[in-house]
């Protein structure tokens, strides 16, 4: 019995051996950025499927109630996220290294990165919109949901604008199109940008960098990890942004856009049990920024020719606009945004299910004063406020039936949102408006949903997936307002109350698909899936009772089919897809008639169109230290049923007859004006050891984004032109220590490219990218 017992202690020792050295090859062979970790904990994956992308801490709690199995392959791991490539769905997942490469420092930045996305601010202001496939809405005032949710480290952000100043400490982003929420949060149309942030770890970790550019630019990021003890860790990190004002006064040359921007983050992780795991995270934003001011792409009231320099634009305060503001007269076009918030997320394994809960409360205070005519006449300057506040709450049970053939999800999530807002127009120079104007609003809200994704293998290779959300979304438009001033004596001098409207959103979103791993390395998908976003309100500046009145809520039929491969020993990852999307009460902003009034801005419905496209995505490692990529996207959409007021025939008959009458254009068959072709790819080599001690990496990337057109069927005046960037970077750093030196350039071509543009006066005015940076970047990381 002793030598049985002793044969295998010494089989158990040679195969532990084995696997020891096995490990260790592999891990002196490995590329840059691989993770012989990631190979065993996505073969586990793949060998017992988990749902959902929750899925990882259900692994880690479900490992711990049993034997723990590792199990080692020579799969040499060349890329992150390997367990992805067997969950259906194009999504486009970026490590944190990645991030910081492509100088990722707004989630503006991520549109760069990532194909069919497009992530723009509108009139100079601090507010970012998202279109995923073309699915998105243009929300100044931001008091509707965003088609394209945004969520942080789990939690729906439902207005985008809180968005802004947390991209900082960033583990991953991921980037999923088509409809969603069956699985978590909320759903809606266009699909969500998931940004996950660091988590405490159990050893000490701290680190520092300093970015310095020019125009002054400088970055400063730090962050501190530990335990407190065995059981209790913590996170704390925070950025700092200053300086990089490109743009200036025509008139003058004062410098616009300095950055003035601070953020901190802390975290605290507790494992009270080996089953439990609790997380609370707290979050505080500013931004005290110089705005991002536009130049004149063209002046209805010719005033001003266009600007020939796309860094010029203009602006001049008045005092007594000032004044009523309660800002300085010597202010610049400027934000002053503040944010905080505090996160809680639990998880506990029961053993028969995973049972997940996030809360979450977030505030907001908005100020940004905007010249929107980018003139020094007092036409357009605007001063936008908000307020706002998220409590939301989601619980989430997850699980495995069946001899695990069937993985199952299902929870419920609920918000209330209270908001309130103002915006400010100065109309002094304008014929005929010779006040200040200030339309204001309260918009409270609650959603409530229920989700339940089902996936089941029908045999080893073929998988079955539905998934089903059903959403209430009840809002309120109250003690919505019109008032105006003497410019003189800031005596009120007209006021008008609306009444109160609500819009009830009612629906169900679902989805259907399959999945079928044709090979190990090979999977096939196809699914169909429905999308609802709620209902909403005008609120940039109401001036009828028609204009206060809800919007319908949109939908949207997705249709997808695609491919995920991996070749050559996991060296050449290839993903594609094809995409069909039938779009049905696009929210677009646009004019309405108002009988006995005129035409007015506000919010209306596109009964339908559609959108189809295609991405592609090509990773590949053809030998040790050399690193390629490239995604393609590819999208073209048409409005199928879309008659527009012709404003120019409404006012033109009303000058002749003294009566207001509509007049349409039809713009069925019109093109949709979305960026149809965008690119982007990436090249770099890292040396082998240099006098045995330091590594050199070198890396350029490009950018290219086909031409975007804001009006359908435009003469070209609404266009942004298409544009191409590229960037490069040299990094320094020892084998094996905590240092690295960077080198950079972006827009190396200094090329001039407008990111966005917007009609707010009777100025089209455009916003200009950043010209050519070059800059270092010192890290630290213990």
């Amino acid at each position: 019995m002793f030598a049985v017992q002793h044969m295998r202690q010494k089989s158990v020792m040679g195969h532990a051996f084995r696997g020891f050295l096995m490990l260790s090859v592999c891990t002196g062979c490995l590329p840059l950025g691989s993770a012989v970790a990631e190979t065993v904990q996505d073969e586990k994956q793949r060998k017992t499927p988990v749902v959902g992308r929750h899925a990882a801490a259900a692994t880690q709690a479900h490992a711990r109630t049993g034997p723990e199995e590792i199990h080692v392959t020579r799969a040499r791991r060349a890329f992150s996220f390997g367990a992805d490539q067997h969950r259906a769905g194009n999504t486009t997942n970026l490590t944190a290294e990645e991030l910081v490469t492509h100088h990722v420092t707004t989630v503006e930045d991520i549109q760069n990165l990532v194909p069919n996305l497009t992530i723009q601010t509108e009139g100079g202001s601090n507010v970012p919109d998202y279109y995923l496939r073309g699915i998105g809405m243009q929300d100044y005032t931001q008091n509707n949901m965003s088609s394209v949710m945004t969520y942080f480290d789990d939690v729906p952000y439902t207005i985008t604008a809180m968005s802004s100043g947390q991209m900082f400490d960033v583990a991953a982003v991921g980037v999923e199109p088509g409809p969603v929420g069956f699985e978590h949060g909320l759903a809606d149309t266009g699909g969500e940008v998931r940004i996950t942030t660091n988590d405490p770890t159990k050893t000490l970790h701290y680190g520092v960098s300093e970015d310095i550019a020019s125009y002054a630019r400088s970055k400063t990021n730090f962050y501190v990890s530990a335990p407190i003890t065995d059981r209790l860790q913590f996170r704390i990190a925070g950025q700092m942004l200053q300086g990089g004002a490109f743009r200036y006064n025509r008139d003058n040359g004062e410098s616009l856009g300095r950055a003035n921007e601070g953020a901190l983050r802390a975290k605290l992780a507790w494992q009270p049990d080996d089953k439990t795991n609790i997380k609370l995270t707290g979050n505080w934003s500013q931004d005290s920024s110089e705005a991002d001011a536009g130049f004149i792409l063209g002046d209805n009231s010719n005033i001003l020719p266009r600007d020939r320099d796309i860094y010029a634009t203009g602006w001049n305060l008045n005092p007594q606009y000032a004044k009523i503001l309660g800002i300085s007269p010597k202010s610049k076009p400027s934000y002053n945004d503040v944010q905080w918030g505090i996160n809680l997320n639990m998880d506990r394994d029961l053993g028969w299910a995973h049972l997940a809960t996030i809360s979450s409360f977030q505030q907001q205070q908005r100020h940004e004063y905007i010249d929107r005519d980018a003139e020094s006449v007092r036409s357009g300057d605007s001063y936008l406020t908000g307020s706002t506040n998220v409590f939301s709450q989601e619980v989430r049970l997850s699980g495995k039936v069946l001899d695990d053939r069937l993985q199952w999800v299902a929870g419920m999530y609920y918000n209330r949102v209270r908001a309130s807002g103002e915006n400010w127009f100065d109309y002094t120079d304008r014929v005929g408006k010779n006040y200040f104007q200030n339309s204001a609003h309260v918009q409270p809200q609650q959603d409530f949903a229920q989700f339940a994704n089902l996936t089941y293998s029908l045999t080893p290779k073929l998988r079955l997936i539905f998934g089903l959300e059903h959403q209430t979304d009840d809002r309120q438009f109250l003690q919505d307002a019109v008032y105006r001033y003497n410019p003189t004596t800031l005596a009120k001098t007209y006021s008008q109350v609306f009444g109160d409207h609500g819009t009830l959103t009612n629906q169900f979103s679902g989805k259907v698909g399959i999945n079928y791993q044709l090979q190990p390395n090979v999977m096939l998908y196809a699914d169909i899936r429905r999308g609802v976003k709620p209902g909403g309100f005008t609120a940039n500046t109401t001036l009828t009772e028609q204009q206060a009145a809800g919007f319908k809520p949109e939908w949207l039929m997705a249709y997808e089919v695609g491919f995920k491969t991996e070749f050559f020993n996991h060296r050449l990852r290839i993903n594609g897809a094809a995409f069909w999307d039938s779009y049905h009460d696009q929210q677009y902003f646009s004019y309405i008639l108002v009988p006995n009034w005129g035409t007015v801005g506000s919010y209306v419905n596109v009964p339908r169109s559609h959108i189809f496209g295609t991405e592609l995505s090509i990773s590949a490692h053809p030998f040790r230290g050399l690193t390629l990529s490239q995604n393609v996207g590819y999208q073209r959409g048409t409005y199928d049923d879309f008659q527009v007021l012709n404003v120019q025939a409404v006012s033109a008959y009303y000058a002749r007859t003294g009566q207001w009458k509509s007049f349409t254009d039809s713009y069925n068959g019109a093109d949709m004006g979305i960026p149809k072709l965008t690119l982007n790819g990436t090249i770099s080599y890292e040396t082998k050891p240099v006098f045995r001690k330091y590594t050199i990496r070198m890396e350029g990337d490009y950018s290219y984004r086909g031409a975007q057109d804001t009006v359908p069927r435009g003469t070209g005046a609404y266009l942004l032109p298409s544009y191409f960037l590229m960037n490069g970077s040299v990094t320094f750093r020892p084998v094996r220590g905590p240092w690295s030196v960077t080198a950079y350039a972006t827009n190396i071509l200094n090329r001039d490219y407008i990111v966005s543009r917007t009609l707010a006066t009777t100025v089209n005015m455009g916003i200009s990218g950043q010209p050519r940076f070059v800059g270092g970047r010192f890290a630290y990381n213990f």
